[in-house]
C-alpha cells in the first residue's frame, strides 16, 4: 500500500518527502477536501519531487460543469504532475459524472507525458447530495486510472463513520475487477490504518493525521515518518512502489 500525503506548498512538499510518503498530492485545504491550488505552485512542487515518488494535483470538488473541469484538468497536467484528482461534488448520477469524466479524460490526452485521472467519490455523498461512491468504479472506469473514496465534510466524521465495512470492500472490490487504482481518504487517523490495509487498497490519503494540529495546520516530518512506520509495520510490502506509481 502506498502513502499519499497532501501538501499545500513546497515546504511540506519536501516535509512529505523527507518522511518518507510514496505519493505527493498538492492541494489547498482551505478551498476544501479536494480544493485546487494555484498553477505556479503546483509546477513549483512537481519540479523538486525526486523520482519515483509520484505526484498529483486536486483540481477541486467541482460542479457539475464538464468544460469547465476540463480546462482546470488540462491546466493541472500541464505543470508536471503524473495523476490529476477530481472531486465528484456537483455530479449526482452515474450520467452526469460519465460525461464530466469523459470530458476531462480527453483534455488530459492533451498534455504531454502519461497523466492520470483519479475520481474522487465522497463517503459522506447523502450529506452533500453528490454521486453514490459505490456506484464510482463502474461508471469511472473507461475515463480513470484509478477511484478515491474521500470526505467532502471536514467535521471530524471519518470514512469509517460514513460507511461500513462492507461497503468499502465492496468498492476495493470492484476497482480490482477493472483494473483500477483504489484509494482511500477521509479524516483518517494512524489507528485507522490497519482497517484501511485488511481492506487491500492500493493507496491510504493522509493530511490531517499529518499535521502539527489539524488539516489546517503545518505538515509534520514526525508525524509522516510515523505514518510511514506504522504502514509497513502492518504491511512489510508496503515500500514496494509499482511502476504505474513512480512514472513521471
Amino acid at each position: 500500500m502506498k502513502l499519499l500525503i497532501s501538501v499545500r506548498d513546497e515546504d511540506e512538499a519536501a516535509a512529505a518527502v523527507a518522511g518518507g510518503a510514496d505519493i505527493v498530492d498538492i492541494k489547498n485545504p482551505d478551498e476544501g477536501s479536494l480544493g485546487a491550488q494555484q498553477p505556479h505552485v503546483i509546477a513549483a512542487i512537481a519540479k523538486m519531487i525526486p523520482p519515483g515518488i509520484a505526484v498529483s494535483a486536486s483540481i477541486g470538488d467541482v460542479p457539475n460543469l464538464p468544460g469547465t473541469v476540463a480546462l482546470a484538468g488540462l491546466g493541472a497536467a500541464l505543470c508536471g504532475v503524473r495523476f490529476v484528482k477530481v472531486g465528484l461534488l456537483g455530479t449526482q448520477t452515474p450520467a452526469e459524472a460519465a460525461r464530466l469524466l469523459e470530458a476531462l479524460s480527453g483534455a488530459l490526452m492533451m498534455a504531454k507525458g502519461q497523466v492520470g485521472l483519479v475520481a474522487c467519490a465522497y463517503a459522506d455523498a447523502d450529506r452533500v447530495g453528490s454521486l453514490d461512491p459505490l456506484l464510482l468504479p463502474h461508471t469511472a472506469a473507461p475515463f480513470v486510472e484509478g477511484c478515491m473514496i474521500d470526505t467532502a465534510i471536514k467535521d471530524g466524521r471519518s470514512l469509517f463513520h460514513c460507511l461500513p465495512d462492507a461497503a468499502i470492500a465492496r468498492f476495493i472490490e470492484d476497482c480490482r475487477d477493472r483494473g483500477l487504482i483504489s484509494a482511500l481518504a477521509g479524516s483518517l487517523k494512524p489507528e485507522d490504518l490497519g482497517r484501511v490495509i485488511a481492506h487491500g487498497a492500493d493507496i491510504v490519503g493522509v493530511r490531517g493525521a499529518a499535521c502539527v494540529s489539524g488539516r489546517s495546520s503545518p505538515l509534520s516530518i514526525e508525524k509522516v515518518r510515523a505514518l510511514k512506520r506504522s504502514l509497513i509495520a502492518h504491511s512489510p510490502h508496503a515500500h514496494a512502489s509499482p511502476d504505474r506509481f513512480a512514472a513521471r
